[in-house]
């Protein structure tokens, strides 16, 4: 065995450090999970009830249902508004005007500039 065969072994010990390793923070294996029901959209008001703010982005899925309590993104006389879910809201839905819930508010993106 000559001095360069010694570099292709491994020894001592592992690294401490190694039990501790994370995977890679990946944003579309954590948020877009389901990407053909799933739509970012940007606020375009404030919502203290809610905590949003203008200019927020809110992951909304389209596929989600609702629980009580989830913020929803509801269509009433065609116009888009957010609100906190209750099972009266379905009670509230109206074919003919064509009001429904779009869609269940997943995660909330704020950017602090």
């Amino acid at each position: 065995m000559n001095a360069s065969d010694s570099a292709y072994r491994i020894t001592g010990f592992q690294s401490p450090c190694a039990e501790y390793h994370e995977k890679i923070l990946s944003l579309d294996e954590r948020y877009l999970v389901n990407h053909p029901g799933i739509f970012i959209i940007e606020a375009s008001g404030t919502s203290p009830k809610l905590g949003i703010r203008a200019g927020d982005k809110l992951i909304i899925n389209r596929a989600g249902t609702p629980r009580k309590g989830d913020i929803v993104l509801l269509v009433i006389q065609n116009e888009f508004k957010l609100t906190l879910f209750s099972p009266e809201e379905l009670k509230q839905q109206d074919a003919d005007t064509g009001d429904f819930i779009w869609g269940v508010v997943t995660t909330l993106l704020r950017e602090f500039k």
